[in-house]
């Protein structure tokens, strides 16, 4: 569950935030949403591919965690195992809402920051103070609102790359097949990722505008980080122990 309230510095004082346990909100998710700027630095550590949004049918960028629903490798021992964090893991407890802005009539709208108060890591006796002495932001919620700002910037950019690549066919339907000594195939669908001879047959006046773009080295970064499946063979369930992946 949660509990999502916007931010106010007179009624959260005295609110701290236990940075590890935040984490933990994520630990049963076997995937979450990515944008195109973190892309160059999570495929050292993610599988990165495309799946679709359920309510609109578009193509969303994503980092998997694990290779069945709820299933994480990468939290482990009460914490996130990984060098880098997805930004929509290190932002929690937070998250940007959307509020009436009165001052820009009726129908206008501005973006808040909000915190989830059901998070076990929101309490008020130890944890990093959202809130200095005077009121104002702690170095540590100034940088949650930095990685905000960053995943905000991110998510409309990330809209525009997977619309593109929808528009040009360079989606296609991927089928992982994860196997365990001893145990029947179990197959993973639902999953998208680039289709590289498309990709290699593309004129090169489109070539030379999705490079213009940063497009074409998210692809084929994304295409070189499903080397990282392997992960969910070596770091997975104990039943998977010692599985293999094949793509």
């Amino acid at each position: 569950m949660t509990r999502l309230v916007n931010l106010d510095r007179a009624a959260h004082q005295g609110l701290r935030v236990l940075e590890d346990r935040a984490f933990a909100a994520c630990g049963d998710a076997s995937m979450c949403l990515v944008t195109i700027n973190e892309i160059p630095r999570l495929v050292a550590e993610y599988p990165m591919v495309f799946t679709k949004n359920g309510a609109t049918g578009d193509f969303v960028c994503v980092a998997l965690f694990g290779a069945a629903p709820e299933q994480n490798v990468f939290w482990r021992d009460g914490r996130w195992d990984s060098h880098f964090v997805p930004l929509n893991v290190a932002r929690q407890p937070f998250s940007v809402g959307v509020a009436d802005n009165p001052a820009g009539g009726e129908e206008a709208k501005e973006l808040v920051t909000c915190i989830d108060l059901d998070n076990d890591a929101v309490q008020g006796h130890a944890g990093e103070a959202l809130f200095e002495g005077g009121g104002e932001y702690s170095p540590y919620l100034r940088h949650k609102m930095n990685l905000l700002a960053e995943l905000v910037d991110g998510e409309q950019r990330t809209r525009q790359f997977t619309a593109r690549l929808t528009e040009l066919g360079l989606i296609h339907a991927m089928q992982l097949e994860l196997k365990a000594p001893g145990q029947p195939a179990r197959k993973i669908t639902g999953l998208y990722s680039i289709d590289e001879p498309k990709l290699r047959a593309l004129d090169l006046a489109i070539v030379a505008e999705l490079n213009s773009r940063g497009y074409l080295h998210a692809m084929y970064a994304m295409l070189s980080s499903l080397g990282h499946l392997q992960i969910f063979a070596r770091r997975g369930q104990p039943a998977a122990a010692n599985a293999g992946v094949n793509v």
